[in-house]
Formats: structure tokens, C-alpha cells, sequence
């Protein structure tokens, strides 16, 4: 099989199962698009690797794949109690029971399974903080958290761009990698009305 072949078929899983997603989850529609676009800018402003930024769009295309093991209800009421909560930090790892029997995404898995990780060691599933946190999984926690915000949601509307940047702006140091955050505030002028489009 020749590669242009095989990269047009994980383009092909990859897109089906975003699909997959939207389907089932119609209020995430775009949202794994755009958290791609925003991790690959970020990540070209980091200067990673052509092969890195491939795997960053992917796992970046599949961060919540997941979610198809959540009921919908679940991801449309707010605020949650404790136990829906705890159901809900369990979307990384469901993730990544599903890419990972995609034996070229294997390694994108602790990517994706890292994404609500934050810097200060306060996220989820391990509680990693700071360089423990693998490069990628820190810009997905950028890009997800800004589009998050971005995204209007069945129980609160979305915030504005500004208020957005403004919030992962301070959450530099505390949630986030500083220099992912600073890299971020470099691309989104530019990125910002292309991805919401």
C-alpha cells in the first residue's frame, strides 16, 4: 500500500469517527475541527516536527472521541454533581480505549488521554503537572479549553473571543504551559476567524 494511500485512509477512520461523535453529540459539532486547527497553529509555532504536527491534528481530531461512551444528557446539564463528574473525567481514558485499537494512532494515545492535565498538577486522569505533561497534551489543553469556552453549550452561551483569550491569557502558569499559551496568543488573531467560519 503506498503511503498517499494510507494517509488518505486514516484521514478517512479519522474523519468518520468525528463524525461519529457529532452524530451523537450534535452541541460538538466542528469543535474536534477547530481544536485541530488551533493545536497545529500552536504547534507550528513551537516549531514541532512535520511528523509531530501530524499526529497532533489527529490526536487533536480524536481528544473526545470518548464521549460516545457518555450519555447525551450527561454533557448538556450543569452544574453536575459529584458522580456525573467523576462519569465525565472517565472521556480521556474512554478515548483512549478506542484509539488505541488503531495501531498507528497507539502512540498518540497519552496525547489525548492528557488533555485535561494542567500545569500546576490540578487536572485529570494522573494529576501531572508542569514538563510531566507531554508537549502535545499541553497545546490540546490550550486549543480544547479555548474552543470550550468559544462553544455555545445546551446550559450557558459562549463566551466572547476576547473574554476567552483573556481567561487562558491568566490561566498561563496555573492551568497551562506559559509558552504554549504565549505561542497560542501569537496565532489566534489570525486563526481565530477561519476557525469559527
Amino acid at each position: 500500500m503506498t503511503r498517499d494511500r494510507l494517509v488518505r485512509m486514516e484521514n478517512d477512520v479519522v474523519r468518520a469517527l468525528v463524525r461519529a461523535l457529532e452524530l451523537a453529540h450534535p452541541h460538538l459539532t466542528g469543535h474536534s475541527e477547530r481544536v485541530a486547527s488551533y493545536a497545529v497553529a500552536v504547534g507550528c509555532e513551537l516549531g514541532l516536527s512535520k511528523a509531530t504536527l501530524r499526529g497532533l491534528r489527529i490526536a487533536a481530531a480524536l481528544h473526545d472521541i470518548g464521549m460516545l461512551g457518555l450519555p447525551n444528557e450527561l454533557l448538556t446539564i450543569a452544574p453536575l454533581n459529584p458522580q456525573q463528574w467523576q462519569q465525565i473525567q472517565q472521556h480521556p481514558r474512554l478515548s483512549v480505549q478506542l484509539v488505541r485499537r488503531i495501531r498507528r494512532f497507539r502512540e498518540l494515545t497519552v496525547w489525548i488521554e492528557c488533555h485535561h492535565e494542567r500545569w500546576n498538577g490540578t487536572g485529570y486522569p494522573y494529576g501531572w503537572q508542569g514538563e510531566q505533561i507531554p508537549l502535545p497534551a499541553r497545546i490540546l489543553a490550550v486549543a480544547e479549553a479555548f474552543d470550550g469556552m468559544r462553544t455555545e453549550m445546551p446550559y450557558r452561551p459562549a463566551l466572547s473571543e476576547q473574554h476567552a483569550v483573556e481567561l487562558i491569557r491568566q490561566g498561563a502558569g496555573t492551568l497551562f504551559d506559559p509558552r504554549v499559551v504565549e505561542a497560542f496568543l501569537k496565532v489566534q488573531p489570525v486563526l481565530q476567524p477561519v476557525g469559527r467560519e
